[in-house]
């Protein structure tokens, strides 16, 4: 089990890394929007949800063509820990803004429930790293 779980976490965690990339070109509001309700300027903002989806594209390019696994490997579980640690602020707000992440939004009736489903499913995402 551990072995097939090593082998396709690559090409799994890559896929999902283009697809939340592909996601933000087409939809970057949310994100942007998140970090602007956090008093993070407009313009700023939107530079930094552009680099993380230039980012997470490499990302994910790279983990799906297994260029450089150890690199992407190490590079994707960084990402993914910031990730969580962002989602963990945001499910401890008063109001919490969407986050953006991956078109879940509005998966459930709050936003905090969506910050800690978020929560969850990137520590999934950080023991299948673990595995690889």
């Amino acid at each position: 089990m551990f072995r097939f779980l090593g082998k396709w976490t690559p090409t799994l965690i890559g896929a999902l890394f283009v697809y939340s990339g592909i996601y933000k070109l087409l939809r970057p509001g949310e994100a942007t929007m998140a970090l602007v309700s956090l008093d993070v300027g407009l313009r700023l903002a939107i530079i930094m949800i552009g680099a993380v989806t230039c980012f997470e594209l490499y990302l994910g390019i790279i983990l799906l063509i297994k260029l450089d696994l150890k690199y992407g490997l190490w590079a994707a579980t960084g990402v993914m820990f910031t990730f969580t640690v962002f989602l963990w602020y945001l499910s401890t707000l008063a109001h919490p803004p969407s986050c953006g992440c991956l078109g879940l939004t509005g998966l459930f009736k709050s936003n905090r429930a969506d910050a800690l489903f978020g929560v969850c499913r990137n520590v999934v995402i950080l023991w299948l790293l673990k595995f690889a």
